[in-house]
């Protein structure tokens, strides 16, 4: 079948084949579009734009443009959104068939409440397509109410051809979008951030400076003996939320999770480690307030909450490290091994939180000093500190 453009469709396809590929925000891209579309002489009065996303919180996200108004957007949550609205709409509907759907609503009745508010609104008549992807797991779509007159066979055929050229655009900016929020999902922003831009051979790392922090659940390995495995995970997602949500809060970046145990860094410059220290410190005092908070308002039926928590100071290899075709990206060396070992005497000591000395002597705060005391696979014993 062939296509032939419209005297002003072309011009809005040279348009996006030329400057809007250019724009790589979609904010943008959508606004640009929808004026030179509104400008055309096809009588739009309303647009919306309609994408599904892959993100551990949200579902997808909305933009809408109503003539005279700001440009409004939303995301729908994976948690506490109602779907009703959508499954009874012309989005759904254009999901589930892949075909375009268009109601004459100055003629026709309709049971979907979006459409039926619009007609009470006074437009005349509404278009949907759906936006053509490769990734057939992902669906979008973008519509189109006509505000002044119902629309003419050419509009429609001029608004197919609009989203039929804006799809691919779209699609690669999802699709990149996509990639940067699972990579930070899974391995951190900052982590995340190296991989998207290319730091992926093996061995490839950076040397820095940061103040690490590691921490645990207590008595984990009891509870997961005497819970079913649903419960194990609630347990473990309550105790993650308030030690990432903490360790977020103050700048610090998570980069593993181990079982029940958490590793972050704090990255510091060498010549103000103090900083770090501080922002590492007001970390653990967060988590220890979330902490305390849950626990004295325990849900029934949960165990309360014990931790441990340590902090050190030193030198790290920030990047990949694993096998040819599966690799991690995170930090290792001697200080991510005495940080992780200080937990253990932590727990020897049945302290909630310890900090090494490197870390006291630059945290620039009053310390108090626990004891030397060994610490499994180093050969000098370490002196221990917790805040004062």
């Amino acid at each position: 079948m062939t296509f032939i453009l419209s005297d002003r469709v072309r011009p809005i396809a040279d348009w996006l084949l030329i400057e809007g590929n250019q724009l790589f925000d979609i904010d943008q891209l959508f606004a640009q579009l929808v004026d030179r579309v509104a400008k055309s002489g096809i009588p739009i009065g309303r647009v919306s734009l309609n994408l599904e996303l892959l993100h551990p919180e949200v579902v997808g996200e909305g933009r809408v443009w109503v003539c005279g108004q700001t440009t409004g957007t939303h995301r729908l949550n994976r948690v506490d959104t109602d779907m009703g609205e959508y499954l009874n709409s012309p989005v759904h509907r254009v999901d589930e068939t892949g075909e375009p759907y268009r109601v004459r609503l100055a003629e026709e009745e309709t049971e979907m409440p979006l459409l039926a508010r619009l007609k009470r609104e006074g437009f005349h008549d509404y278009f949907i397509a759906p936006i053509q992807v490769q990734d057939k797991h992902r669906s979008a779509a973008m519509s189109f109410a006509a505000k002044y007159r119902p629309f003419t066979d050419q509009d429609i055929a001029d608004l197919t051809h609009i989203v039929a050229a804006v799809s691919p655009i779209l699609e690669a900016r999802v699709v990149r979008n996509i990639a940067r929020d699972l990579l930070a999902t899974y391995l951190g922003a900052g982590a995340g951030d190296r991989v998207y831009a290319g730091q992926i051979s093996r061995g490839d790392a950076d040397n820095i400076f940061a103040a690490i922090l590691f921490c645990d659940l207590r008595g984990f390995t009891s509870f997961t003996a005497d819970n079913l495995s649903a419960s194990v995970l609630e347990r473990l997602n309550h105790w993650f939320d308030l030690a990432v949500d903490a360790v977020e809060a103050h700048g610090g970046e998570v980069l593993k999770f181990m079982g029940d145990g958490m590793l972050a860094i704090f990255p510091a410059d060498m010549l103000n480690p103090r900083e770090a220290c501080g922002h590492a410190l007001a970390a653990a005092a967060t988590l220890h307030d979330a902490v305390t908070e849950w626990n004295e308002a325990c849900p029934n039926g949960q165990t309360r909450i014990d931790y441990g928590l340590s902090l050190h100071l030193g030198h790290v290899a920030f990047g990949n490290i694993g096998g040819k075709r599966r690799l991690d990206f995170t930090v290792v060396g001697p200080a991510v091994n005495l940080a992780s070992r200080l937990l253990e005497v932590a727990k020897v000591l049945d302290s909630h939180f310890v900090v090494s000395t490197a870390f006291a002597g630059c945290s620039g705060r009053a310390m108090r000093s626990v004891g030397v005391h060994p610490v499994r696979g180093l050969v000098h014993p370490e002196e221990i500190f917790v805040p004062c």
